[in-house]
């Protein structure tokens, strides 16, 4: 009898939680109560359980609830794994190609977060793992991911401060928006040396189900094994790889996707 009432005050959970939309993202006691035929009294509980745990919140100036801080979290979780688990195949097979690391990078609250990553096979090699964490001015997995940005979010970084990280790290606001210009024109990132001594580093955008920026696509590597004619040849294969996973997102958005050869 316990377990069966668990599961319907779990099933009560859902059905408000469900309520939540784009086209109605907020409402109020009343509107709730109506659309789901419960009382107000047993809404208000459920409501305010709900907010205990910053699911749900209630806004001091109109009362009405709207969604809270944690389904954004768990949505972010969610949407990482989903890429991860997308993206890894497609970045193995890119990092065959090319001997070199491939990594799989997010902007996430001023930051370029390092979501995965497939080591070269080489013993001189990229030395970033999973999880680190960069600024989105320097490196061409990071300005790729900047450069698709708000101009809003992008004058908010620059507010923030550009801090040389290595020899050619970009530092004056006027030099990076015209990078950042550039790299929308060509739909493609490099660097030399912009975040560390010796390392090389080419990045394409990865497309999301709404033909937003989701993610970058970066190969990396030493110098000294960058030759003439290799640059634009990676190029090609990441945007390749980029394209790939970008369709398998699309296809699983079942949405308009961007435009993957841009």
């Amino acid at each position: 009898m316990r377990e069966s009432s668990s599961v319907k005050t779990i099933d009560r959970l859902v059905e408000i939680l469900d309520c939540f939309s784009s086209q109605h993202p907020d409402w109020s006691l009343t509107e709730l109560s109506a659309r789901l035929g419960v009382p107000k009294s047993s809404l208000h509980r459920f409501l305010l359980a709900l907010e205990t745990h910053s699911i749900l919140r209630r806004d001091p100036q109109d009362r009405r609830w709207r969604l809270g801080y944690r389904p954004l979290v768990w949505g972010q979780l969610a949407a990482h794994h989903t890429l991860r688990l997308i993206a890894r195949p497609v970045m193995e097979r890119l990092a065959a190609e090319t001997g070199e690391t491939v990594l799989l990078t997010v902007y996430e609250n001023f930051e370029v977060v390092c979501l995965e990553k497939v080591d070269s096979t080489h013993e001189v090699r990229l030395a970033m793992e999973v999880g680190t964490r960069r600024p989105p001015h320097a490196g061409a997995s990071s300005k790729i991911l900047m450069a698709y940005l708000p101009e809003t979010e992008i004058q908010a970084i620059i507010e923030r401060g550009l801090p040389r990280l290595c020899t050619n790290t970009i530092t004056d606001p006027t030099e990076l928006r015209a990078e950042l210009a550039q790299i929308r024109d060509r739909g493609y990132a490099v660097s030399r040396e912009e975040t560390d001594v010796g390392a090389w580093g080419v990045a394409t955008p990865i497309w999301g189900p709404r033909g937003e920026v989701v993610a970058a696509l970066g190969i990396a590597g030493p110098l000294f094994r960058l030759t003439r004619g290799l640059t634009q040849e990676y190029v090609v294969k990441c945007r390749q790889a980029a394209e790939q996973i970008s369709h398998i997102l699309w296809k699983n958005g079942r949405g308009k996707g961007g435009d993957f050869g841009k």
